[in-house]
């Protein structure tokens, strides 16, 4: 047939072809964007499996009737789009609120001038696009139904828009139409209650609020109390956690002191809905926010009309006037700001001798309540007064912001001393129910006691059950991160906990479907290996496990003024530091674990040197790239005690005389290679497994593999042909499939018969010789048949593959009245030797300056860059220009500097 073709069939054919494509392309997108799925990848198939992920989405966001609260049943469309009408105008309609004087009395004012002054300044196109980057292309658009793609491929039209917003004070009612699409929080719900709303923004408002919240955050440290650990930069959902374990844990040993203590779990009902829209201006003004800026804030929160989306169909809209959207990059902030009404009256009520909060040792700081968003916990005297002011402040708060404590859902919980007439009365006070024992905080069990395999025992039997049914084999890794990954950042797994895990993931790599088992290629170590170093990057459990909890460990020597590193201080090690602490006895399961990781901690530390007086020469680890870092032999000459004896102090360099008469030569060497400080400044401890020096779980899990014995010892040659496999953008089942070639893991005739599955060798295509992987894909007749056919074919796939492009980088100039100063280093890792380049220009690209500079003892890229930006900002500094903007192409350094908006 191939003979007969002539030049107009064959244009045909690639025509026919190519408007197939172009529907086939279509249809997948189509049935992408209906299915949901986030982990989609290129080169998937369209098949079945994705129609069932939307059909089964679709089926059980379904919502066929509604019974009212007298009994009544709803079944038609236009019955039940009026009743969920109904229900939002009445839940985000505001009922009035009190004068909120009693709260904003002990609200300070702690947003500065020069805050204010960065909140304001004009938005700029790269602040904007940022958040653009940020948001997923595909994601369900608003009620225009513009995706985000539409914006980042067409940022060039509307960005403008975007921008008059922003800047200009350009309405915002058209863009901030919102469509509330309701979630279902039980199987076939059949009541409004039974729904979670989420507000579907448009795309043009969500890229608005996203960049307005990207500077808000930046702020939220200073004005938000430490005790709320939600959505602030810096803080942690376990600091919440670990504080509540130690208290609960104080109060478990609490058996001779006269007073009880209470600790009360409140339910907060409806928060984002009935937050009152003046309450945040209130709270916003009394903070010292600019006029401005809360006129911006109030409009986007203002303006906003609801549909009800149900079944897919809108009903009428409505306008509110009160409420946070579940949906609205702000609404996290904003209710931060809200809910710090309440810090305040707690903490003013404290201050004035109303209310006593509960400590977890003498030294620690007291604790009337903990935040993470709208879970709360209150600490304090099981007394009638106590319960009687507590009660007395929630009403405050409640009448004040709109927020609505459930407390027939809200529990207490009893430090052991607490007598039963004490408890009697403050239960019938706050009319909340009594727990024998704390109920489980932010998911996690707030007491484990000798008894741990129980109270894990959940996590155990959970992960099979919901991982490995046909439709949710896709959820392992979401599973890990929603239930494993806060567990093992706050406690010490057992080792047959850990072991079972790893059997379960195993089980899962290697099975075809429910109920299916698969062939075990090679052990689970061997798959915990590394990608660049053959394995498939699995984690053991118990050394992440260990990673995880080590960061806590990080975070207590480092973090010395938050409200965790305070109470654990006080608590386990007053007197000294994390390293040097002890375990000490009745310690809690916490504080076991995290001091569990002190070994792996000291193990990557190392002294940074500036003054050197913190640092000893023999006993402390600070030398780079000596073994351990650490001088463990004893030097004839060593007559000095501090690293500062080593430095000439007026010139700030090292006294090299002083260091070639006193060690080695070698070890003279690594420490003349230490780049001695400009300014002096003090010692500090950083992680040598990062280039900032900042630890990270990835690096400490790398340093636990590295000294584990047990661990699969292989010196793989074809490191660089698995880093580049790793990296080619095909779809990842292709890239297994190449590995498991790689490794010879295919079930071919041989493998089969080699483990006794099969009865012959041979090849069951041309049935001449046996099959083994090399007769597949070369020797076989009918594979060289293939290989043969496909030339013609593969051309077109060759010359229509998208090729790397070089990417043209321009430089942009700064406004007419700046300066831009750009910098770069060099690095040459073989001779420790780094360059320094700076140029500075004006507006119209004119050079006024230009330097370079050689350093010597430079161990990394990310050093090079630092010394490079370090000498960007000396000549800044000596410019004495105001305005000037220093950029360059490290952003590991960039993200180091300290900016402005950070204040």
């Amino acid at each position: 047939m191939k003979e007969d073709r002539d030049d107009e069939t064959l244009s045909k054919i690639i025509d026919t072809k190519i408007h197939l494509n172009m529907e086939i392309e279509k249809d997948e997108v189509y049935w992408e964007q209906r299915a949901r799925v986030n982990w989609l990848q290129s080169g998937d198939r369209n098949t079945a499996y994705f129609h069932n992920c939307a059909t089964a989405r679709r089926r059980a966001n379904i919502i066929s009737k509604l019974i009212l609260d007298d009994g009544r049943e709803i079944y038609d469309a236009p019955g039940i789009h009026e009743e969920a009408k109904l229900y939002f105008e009445n839940l985000f309609n505001t009922n009035g609120v009190a004068n909120p004087r009693e709260v904003l009395e002990g609200i300070e004012e702690s947003i500065s001038v020069e805050a204010n002054e960065d909140l304001l300044a004009p938005f700029n196109e790269d602040e904007v696009l940022t958040a653009l980057k940020g948001m997923r292309p595909t994601k369900a658009p608003g009620l225009d139904g513009f995706p985000v793609i539409f914006f980042q491929k067409y940022w060039h039209i509307v960005g403008k828009e975007v921008l008059g917003v922003l800047n200009e004070g350009k309405e915002v009612d058209s863009a901030n139409m919102t469509n509330i699409v309701l979630i279902p929080k039980v199987q076939n719900p059949t009541s409004m209650v039974n729904f979670r709303p989420i507000s579907l923004c448009s795309v043009l408002y969500k890229l608005i609020a996203k960049t307005i919240a990207n500077r808000m955050q930046n702020i939220m440290d200073t004005c938000i109390d430490q005790v709320q650990s939600a959505f602030v930069p810096g803080r942690l959902i376990s600091d919440n956690i670990l504080l509540t374990y130690e208290i609960l844990h104080t109060f478990r040993q609490k058996r001779t002191v006269k007073k009880g203590y209470m600790a009360v779990k409140l339910d907060i009902s409806k928060a984002y809905d009935r937050v009152e829209w003046n309450f945040i201006k209130e709270v916003m003004n009394k903070m010292g926010f600019a006029r401005k800026w809360i006129e911006l804030i109030m409009k986007c929160i203002t303006s906003v009309s609801y549909t009800v989306l149900i079944n897919g169909s809108r009903g009428r809209s409505f306008n509110p006037s009160r409420g946070l959207r579940q949906g609205d990059p702000l609404s996290p902030f904003l209710f931060l700001i809200c809910s710090e009404g309440l810090s305040t009256l707690m903490r003013t009520a404290k201050k004035n001798g109303l209310i006593r909060g509960a400590r977890a040792s003498r030294k620690g700081p007291e604790i009337s309540h903990l935040l993470f968003a709208y879970d709360c916990m209150m600490f304090g005297e099981a007394t009638e007064k106590g319960a009687r002011v507590l009660k007395n402040l929630l009403n405050i708060y409640e009448r004040c912001s709109g927020q609505c404590v459930n407390f027939g859902k809200s529990a207490i919980f009893y430090s052991t001393n607490t007598t039963e007439e004490s408890k009697a009365a403050v239960g019938r006070l706050l009319g909340v129910r009594s727990l024998p024992s704390p109920e489980k905080y932010l998911g996690l069990p707030n007491m484990v006691g000798r008894r741990k395999k129980e109270a894990f025992q959940n996590l155990k039997v959970g992960v099979p059950d919901y991982c490995l049914k046909g439709e949710k084999r896709f959820s392992l890794s979401q599973y890990f991160r929603q239930f494993l990954l806060m567990p093992m950042s706050c406690f010490l797994f057992l080792r047959v906990l850990c072991e079972k895990i790893e059997s379960i993931l195993a089980r899962f790599w290697r099975q075809k479907g429910p109920g299916k088992r698969g062939i075990h290629w090679c052990q689970w170590k061997f798959l915990c290996r590394s990608k660049e170093e053959g394995g498939l990057g699995f984690r053991r459990m118990a050394q992440l496990n260990i990673s995880l909890l080590a960061k806590q460990g990080w975070r207590l020597l480092n973090f010395l003024n938050s409200l965790v590193a305070r109470v654990f201080k006080g608590k386990y090690f007053p007197d000294t530091d994390f390293l040097h602490a002890r375990l000490g006895s009745s310690c809690s399961f916490i504080w076991h674990s995290i001091w569990a990781t002190k070994g792996t901690l000291e193990k990557g530390l190392l002294w940074k040197v500036g003054t050197g007086l913190n640092i000893s020469i023999s006993q402390d680890t600070w030398i780079p790239d000596y073994v351990n870092g650490r001088l463990s032999t004893s030097f004839v000459n060593l007559q000095c005690d501090k690293v500062a004896e080593l430095i000439r102090s007026n010139e700030r360099v090292w006294n090299k005389e002083l260091i070639d008469n006193t060690f080695p030569a070698d070890v003279a060497e690594l420490i003349l290679r230490i780049p001695s400080s400009m300014e002096p400044h003090e010692d500090f401890l950083a992680w040598s497994g990062e280039s900032t020096g900042v630890f990270s779980v990835r690096s400490s899990y790398k340093l636990l593999q590295r000294l584990d014995p047990t661990a699969y010892a292989l010196h793989n040659i074809y490191g660089d042909f698995y880093r580049k496999l790793w990296k080619i953008e095909i779809p990842s089942k292709m890239k297994i499939f190449i590995w498991k070639l790689s490794w010879n893991y295919i079930a071919s005739k041989v493998n089969m018969f080699n483990r006794r599955l099969v009865n012959n060798r041979l090849c069951p295509r041309c049935g001449g010789d046996d099959e083994t992987l090399n007769h597949i894909f070369h020797e076989c007749p009918v594979s060289a048949e293939i290989w043969r056919m496909l030339p013609e074919d593969l051309e077109g796939i060759r010359t229509n593959t998208t090729k790397n492009q070089s990417v043209n980088r321009k430089w942009k100039n700064p406004s007419s009245s700046r300066l831009k100063i750009n910098f770069d280093g060099a690095f040459d890792g073989r001779r420790k030797v780094s360059t320094a380049g700076v140029v500075v220009r004006d507006s119209s690209g004119n050079i006024l300056l230009s330097s370079a500079e050689i350093h010597k003892g430079v161990h990394t890229p990310f050093a090079a860059e630092a010394l490079a930006c370090r000498r960007a900002t000396q000549i800044a500094l000596n410019m004495k220009e105001e305005g000037m903007i220093i950029e360059g192409d490290s952003l590991s350094v960039i993200k180091k500097m300290p900016k402005q908006r950070s204040r």
